[in-house]
């Protein structure tokens, strides 16, 4: 979940999606249509603000929302005498104009019958904000006070003027030859059987052979022309070598079957800065500071993955290639072994229409800590997505899924360790469990829902999936897939998707999370989706 602001991140440990207006709520399948009821709570009158804390800088434009809990669901709250909607169990909301910047203060005053109880709670806005009027005018340099003062800044000035021909005479000589533009391996080191293969060195463009250098010797790369490129042997030698010499080649591939599906090899020597795209039933592997020259291409005899491979010079340094699949691509990893780039292409699990989940690993998330958001009765995200994940694991498991859950106590998982631990594991699909809240200045009350996040192509049916089940089962506004870059749904081993059941910043909402019941259907939701999937790909 992203963070809302620093001072939100500070403050209360939160992290939340940035919201974009709410389209009309889409129509989902009949399912729950109302929150377990609000418990009532009449204690003792006690203002918590819970979201700003003091002096939390606030950096929304006009208006901002405040909440927390009043102890008691029988008494009423003003905040800067604007009322705030209290609910049974003295949790309350309020969406109102932010305070004047000369007096930045929310006075929150609850009434019970006689009963008065007032508070103040201080907050802060950006700097930039928070002046008024103009900027004063800098003021003028002072001149020197003694003539000690005078000789100081003499002598200042020209220490300036000194470190200035120097730098300019350092300029000079690094003008005058060319400085190198980067590191280059000569061939490739797999390419010589033995020492009589060697690339040749020329004093000049086209010269006499002069040099012999292993393959795969490394230098620094200073200029390229006219299919030659010139290398620099040391500080005050530059020689010249066949441009192609010089250059990560693509050579010829290949398809080999592996235990997880099939692999596609590229040599190319060194490793190359690569990107992949996903394009239908595709994979396209760009790869930079790379010639292609791939004159065979062998297949797997047995491979029902890959159906061909071809490559193009998209320029003089970019070779691209394209793996065409015979269906959309299920899970994929990019890795380096013995001098070659491979691409590892996941094969589909065997699918029981009638068991779907059966036999599959399925990674459970329950998102934070560290950080998360917190409710209006202090019920902290972490505690909550503990919860929903530890039933989600139960349900898996009477379906006949293998679980790996990422954290089953209340300790710090590191972000970056989750997706490891899924794919370690040989996870079938990841499912992040969260739950939200909104950035300053967005209005609580206005369509607070279900939404569902993705950032990998193939995600994107398990996403819909999952979307489906859970605004199905929990009842609320279905706030739609979305794509996103998040961390836990970068990976490409398995279709990964991060999942924000409810708002728990909403006090009908953090109420309902508190509940086995509710937990129950944002688990159930979530098996749904997961069973659809997989049914589906296996008829695919």
């Amino acid at each position: 979940m992203r963070p809302l602001s620093l001072a939100w991140l500070v403050a209360l440990g939160a992290c939340a999606r940035t919201v974009v207006p709410v389209p009309a709520p889409v129509s989902s399948p009949a399912g729950p249509a109302a929150l377990p009821a609000v418990p009532a709570v009449d204690g003792p009158i006690a203002i918590r603000v819970q979201y700003p804390a003091p002096n939390q800088v606030v950096t929304s434009r006009d208006s901002n929302f405040i909440f927390g809990s009043i102890g008691s669901g029988r008494a009423t709250l003003t905040v800067n005498g604007h009322p705030a909607r209290v609910y049974p169990n003295g949790a309350f909301m309020a969406f109102v104009p932010n305070p004047p910047a000369s007096s930045p203060a929310y006075e929150l005053v609850a009434v019970r019958g006689a009963e008065t109880v007032r508070i103040t709670q201080p907050i802060a806005y950006p700097a930039a904000r928070a002046t008024s009027g103009p900027a004063p005018e800098p003021a003028p340099p002072s001149e020197p006070k003694s003539a000690g003062a005078a000789t100081s800044r003499a002598d200042t000035l020209a220490a300036i003027t000194s470190r200035i021909d120097s730098l300019g005479g350092a300029l000079r000589t690094a003008l005058a030859r060319d400085e190198p533009i980067g590191w280059v391996q000569l061939g490739a080191p797999n390419a010589a059987a033995d020492t009589d293969r060697v690339i040749v060195g020329r004093p000049v463009p086209g010269g006499t052979y002069k040099w012999f250098f292993l393959p795969g010797t490394v230098v620094p790369l200073v200029a390229r022309e006219g299919g030659f490129a010139r290398v620099r042997l040391d500080r005050d030698l530059d020689v010249w070598v066949d441009d192609d010499a010089a250059r990560r080649v693509a050579a010829n591939m290949k398809v080999r079957p592996s235990a997880t599906g099939v692999d596609v090899v590229i040599p190319t020597g060194t490793r190359p800065p690569y990107y992949v795209e996903e394009r239908g039933d595709a994979l396209v592997l760009t790869l930079y500071g790379v010639r292609a020259n791939t004159d065979i291409v062998n297949y797997a005899a047995s491979d029902s993955l890959v159906r061909t491979i071809e490559w193009a010079q998209e320029s003089a340094d970019r070779a691209r290639v394209t793996v065409d699949l015979r269906a959309p691509p299920y899970g994929y990893l990019v890795v380096w072994e013995n001098d070659a780039l491979v691409l590892k292409l996941r094969g589909r699990p065997a699918i029981d229409a009638r068991e779907p989940l059966r036999g599959l690993t399925i990674a459970v998330d329950p998102g934070h800590p560290p950080n998360g958001a917190t409710g209006p009765t202090g019920l902290w995200e972490p505690q909550a997505t503990l919860a929903v994940g530890l039933r989600l694991e139960a349900l898996l498991e009477e379906r006949g899924a293998h679980v790996v859950m990422t954290r089953t106590t209340p300790d710090a998982v590191a972000l970056g360790d989750r997706p490891i631990i899924a794919r370690r594991a040989g996870a079938h699909a990841f499912v992040s469990i969260h739950l939200n809240a909104y950035p300053d200045g967005i209005n609580p009350f206005v369509a607070p829902g279900t939404g569902t996040y993705f950032f990998r192509a193939h995600s994107e049916p398990l996403a819909r999936a999952v979307q489906r089940g859970m605004v199905a089962r929990m009842g609320l506004t279905d706030l739609g897939v979305n794509y996103d870059n998040l961390a836990v749904v970068r990976p490409t081993w398995y279709p990964a998707v991060l999942c924000e059941g409810a708002f728990i910043i909403l006090p009908d909402q953090e109420a309902a999370l508190r509940t086995p019941e509710f937990q129950e259907r944002y688990a159930r939701g979530i098996v749904d989706g997961l069973e659809r999937y997989f049914r589906t790909l296996g008829a695919r």
